[in-house]
């Protein structure tokens, strides 16, 4: 079963929340909230489920990653850019 994401929330408070952050920054560090459950949150998330500036900015936010043209592209570049992280980030 896919997760959808609340439409009131955006993207990365979505994904916080269901990591149980109590901030947002909390997600920059993937040692706190586990990286491959952070990678699985955000393997639940269908890219249609977040606009593409949406998605950009987690991208942005959580990799320092450049944009990218689609959504989807955007989505496939963070979940493959944070599993490429070094253990000791």
């Amino acid at each position: 079963m896919k997760a959808e994401r609340r439409s009131d929330s955006s993207l990365l408070e979505t994904v916080a929340a269901r990591l149980h952050c109590d901030y947002l920054s909390d997600l920059r560090f993937p040692e706190k909230t586990g990286r491959a459950r952070l990678v699985r949150v955000l393997e639940e998330i269908p890219w249609q489920a977040a606009c593409l500036w949406e998605w950009n900015d987690a991208l942005e936010y959580l990799l320092g990653g450049p944009p990218q043209e689609t959504a989807e592209a955007a989505r496939r570049k963070l979940i493959d850019g944070l599993r490429l992280l070094p253990r000791d980030r």
